[in-house]
């Protein structure tokens, strides 16, 4: 189950990484235009939503696919990409390490990548018979303007529910977007005097506002969340 799925059901373990990069404030992010064919669907997202394809990629996949793309780490992890495959190249740039890949990865790789990258950055292309990701090739910056297509996947039918676990009706095509308000920033006490680790580990508190649009009709729910 992606993290944006199981915030709606209350489970918020797997959403702190996409929150660290916001402060306080509200932001339209999370946005998806989905197409539904007869056996697979056609998937345009945001940035946001770039790591949980390879999860659910991963978590589906049956068959070898080819990878490329980069994981972007903030510390050294060449040892732990290399016992998985080996990168093309390997950098730092800052704070930041990055390992590119090319490769023809079986599902068990795909998996230790995404179960031991989840948390960092997958900017990752997927190619196989059933599944297709195709990602920007460099993060995005802050506050910089958000790119709908920044993902674009083609999915079994039958992962329809990651996306639109709660659109009952039939459609071929639908859009949603997701309004994040964050209100307050909780920061442990034992972290005050560390402003490095405070803005890391603080959990960001708020409300999403889930905004599902078919056939031009507007439909919209909300959760508090903290995480």
């Amino acid at each position: 189950m992606n993290f944006l799925r199981s915030i709606f059901i209350g489970k918020t373990e797997k959403a702190h990484a996409k929150f660290v990069r916001y402060g306080k404030g509200e932001y339209e992010r999370l946005l998806f235009e989905i197409t539904k064919g007869k056996s697979s669907i056609k998937v345009k997202s945001s940035f946001d939503f770039a790591n949980d394809f390879v999860g659910i990629i991963a978590g589906s996949i049956k068959e070898s696919a080819s990878v490329s793309g980069k994981i972007i780490v903030p510390g050294d992890f060449q040892k732990d990409i290399s016992a998985i495959c080996e990168p093309m190249s390997y950098s730092k740039r800052g704070k930041l390490y990055t390992a590119e890949i090319s490769a023809e990865l079986s599902p068990e790789q795909l998996k230790r990548i995404y179960d031991r990258f989840s948390q960092n950055f997958l900017l990752l292309s997927i190619k196989s018979s059933e599944f297709s990701l195709k990602v920007g090739k460099s993060l995005p910056k802050p506050g910089g303007a958000v790119k709908p297509d920044f993902c674009s996947a083609t999915l079994p039918l039958n992962l329809l529910d990651e996306f639109a676990w709660d659109v009952k009706q039939e459609f071929s095509k639908l859009i949603i977007k997701h309004i994040l308000n964050i209100t307050d920033i909780v920061i442990p006490p034992e972290l005050g005097n560390d402003p490095a680790r405070a803005r890391i580990e603080a959990k960001r508190k708020g409300k999403i506002t889930r905004i599902v649009t078919i056939g031009g009709k507007e439909s919209k729910t909300e959760t508090d969340f903290i995480a």
